[in-house]
């Protein structure tokens, strides 16, 4: 397992993430402008584009028609923004929230991980490939690039969630699509702060997650997907979560569970059954946890969308805790 959880390729999911939006948009502005040229056909329409991506600007099809999307942040927003790829990733189904699952389950499977099928992509003749330069895409971007158009969104640890869903409305030409997804996100936003917001403000939040270091679960800092959001819902955080460094995650014994002493609310990643994930039930199942004020008083907030891939994630983990709330 990678060192660091945002630093793997699925979502053990959901082991990726991200934030700093700056820091991301310094990376797509390295790269140049996002669509800054166009070829255009002798009927006067333009049939292709020049996009921004993490290899470079990339000639697009104006209007992509068959897209394969080699990552789960991709396909997620894929299917957001009304387009329905050839081919996705194979995460494994468990890691597929259920708003995308019917979809995602009647798409040609092209991926497992690293292990990639040129063989199947270049069968389903893609005018496009859409992804996220995670670190074993990035390995196979020459391949993938000699089937058809390739384009990643760059990936960092400190990129905030919306970078993803950005690019890749950016790279199918769908930015009318993304400013409605943006809008409805930020009107959820807007909701729950006008209905909670004393009760928000008066808390402290600490972010978990299970881990695979043996024996440890991590702490996420204020500007990871989670803390982000809550950050937008304007939050205090506890002091576990306040002392993570920008751009990482702090990985601490299970014995550890002090380090949550003054948190109001607990958010935590739970399976789509709503189950504990990545072994947090370990740090819950200890005595010193359950003798936390936290434990006491019940505010656990699970969310499936703890890594949120896209807008509909993100609202996702903005309803998740406003169910806490009026709990």
């Amino acid at each position: 397992m990678p060192s660091s959880p945002l630093a793997g390729a699925f979502r053990p999911r959901r082991l990726l993430t991200a934030v700093a939006a700056t820091a991301m948009a310094l990376a797509l502005a390295a790269c140049g402008s996002s669509s800054s040229s166009s070829t255009t056909a002798a009927g006067g329409k333009a049939t292709t584009r020049a996009v921004a991506t993490a290899h470079g600007k990339v000639s697009v099809p104006t209007h992509p028609l068959r897209i394969v999307s080699v990552h789960s942040w991709a396909t997620e927003s894929l299917f957001d923004l009304g387009l329905k790829p050839v081919g996705v990733e194979n995460g494994g189904e468990t890691y597929v929230p259920p708003r995308y699952l019917k979809r995602w389950k009647a798409t040609p499977k092209v991926t497992t991980g690293a292990d990639i099928d040129y063989e199947e992509i270049a069968k389903l003749r893609p005018d496009l490939i859409v992804g996220v330069d995670v670190p074993y895409l990035s390995k196979a971007y020459k391949k993938l690039s000699a089937i058809a158009p390739t384009t990643f969104a760059p990936f960092k640890d400190t990129a905030t969630w919306s970078v993803y869903p950005d690019a890749t409305a950016e790279f199918v030409n769908r930015t009318t699509q993304l400013a409605a997804l943006k809008q409805k996100y930020e009107d959820r936003i807007a909701a729950v702060r006008k209905t909670y917001g004393t009760q928000l403000a008066a808390a402290r939040w600490d972010v978990i997650q299970g881990g695979f270091d043996n024996g440890n679960y991590w702490i996420y800092g204020a500007d990871s997907p989670v803390g982000a959001i809550l950050t937008q819902l304007g939050v205090h955080f506890g002091s576990a979560t306040a002392a993570v460094a920008k751009g990482d995650t702090k990985s601490v014994s299970y014995e550890r569970a002090d380090l949550l002493k003054d948190a109001d609310y607990v958010v935590y990643y739970t399976n789509n059954d709503g189950s504990p994930a990545n072994n947090i039930q370990k740090l819950f199942a200890l005595q010193a946890f359950k003798d936390l004020p936290v434990a006491k008083s019940g505010h656990l907030v699970g969310t499936s969308d703890f890594l949120p891939g896209s807008y509909s994630d993100a609202i996702g983990v903005v309803d998740s805790l406003a169910k806490a709330l009026q709990k």
